[in-house]
């Protein structure tokens, strides 16, 4: 620190583990961002990519360890996954109980039972990292262009063996890829009662400039429902999204705030950052201490959603 107490902002931005050169340069975080989306035109929109890319980074590197589990990969470890003050980069989880892209990236790619896409030859595999063997499961893969049109769906009967996992083999994608430049991938693993056990959704594309397309699409009005019950020392939050429109809706963050517009920290969201498909509702739930307040509002926002909010309406008490 200076005499005074104070410092340029470039270098508090530094001393926070954002810095070009020497350990833990993010020259080459920075390149690839401007290749796959162009260089942020604001705060704003660099914070947009740059959720979009992490999300999509952190989940390829749990997946790229389970696509050869017990075979090539046994274990892997992130350094580092929690900082002790704040830090802009080396973490999936941050200082202030908040949570981001890269959180729930990893999150997604270590499901107990987990479908997921192979980057490298879009093959298709089922993880089961349980003792239990889940049987009777079927696999239902759609691919979409950007502008929702479908492109192909089929469905796969899957058994997933106990601590094991399962490779169906190529979705035969990569047509849709050279012509389209990329496509959106969504695979949805059901039981035998047809509830949802793991989804995934992809959207490769021919290069990391390809990447770009994403910009083109239309801004979605997502549609919020919430609902608030208090369990013991919990409130529980359950958002329901719904996308009304044609087009997919691409990293839907949602953001619980309180009667002052502060967001209400610490909450455990089930999920985050969510591609939200034409008429595929999807429902989050939040849980956060009952102390914190019954007082609350949804904030959707998203790399092509409309920001809104919804009230979230209070229910039966639950003990």
């Amino acid at each position: 620190m200076s005499d005074n107490g104070q410092r340029s902002a470039a270098g508090t931005i530094a001393y926070h583990d954002w810095h070009f050169g020497g350990n833990g340069d993010v020259k080459t975080f920075m390149q690839t961002l401007a290749t796959r989306y162009g260089e942020g035109t604001s705060l704003a929109d660099f914070e947009r990519k740059a959720q979009m890319m992490n999300y999509d980074t952190y989940r390829a590197m749990f997946e790229g360890l389970q696509a050869h589990m017990w075979t090539k990969n046994s274990g892997r470890l992130l350094w580092m996954t929690h900082p002790a003050w704040p830090s802009n980069h080396w973490q999936i989880y941050t200082h202030d109980y908040d949570t981001h892209a890269a959180y729930y990236g990893v999150k997604k790619a270590t499901e107990p039972v987990h479908v997921q896409m192979n980057l490298p030859d879009y093959s298709v595999t089922v993880v089961n990292s349980t003792r239990e063997s889940s049987t009777g499961l079927t696999l239902e893969t759609r691919v979409f262009t950007l502008d929702g049109d479908l492109l192909s769906e089929r469905k796969t009967s899957v058994d997933a063996k106990a601590n094991d996992m399962v490779t169906l083999g190529d979705l035969g994608i990569a047509g849709h890829i050279a012509t389209k430049g990329m496509v959106l991938v969504a695979l949805r693993l059901r039981d035998g009662a047809g509830n949802l056990v793991s989804g995934n959704d992809y959207w490769p594309g021919k290069d990391d400039a390809s990447h770009r397309k994403l910009n083109a699409l239309s801004e979605q009005q997502i549609e919020l429902q919430a609902t608030g019950r208090t369990v013991e020392a919990e409130r529980v939050v359950s958002v329901r999204l719904v996308n009304p429109g044609k087009t997919p809706a691409f990293a839907a963050k949602l953001t619980l705030v309180d009667a002052g517009g502060e967001r209400i920290l610490p909450a455990l969201y089930s999920d985050n950052y969510v591609v939200v498909m034409p008429g595929e509702p999807r429902t989050i739930t939040i849980r956060y201490p009952a102390k914190l307040g019954d007082k609350a509002t949804i904030r959707v926002r998203g790399w092509n959603v409309k920001p809104a909010s919804a009230r979230v309406a209070s229910t039966t008490r639950a003990n």
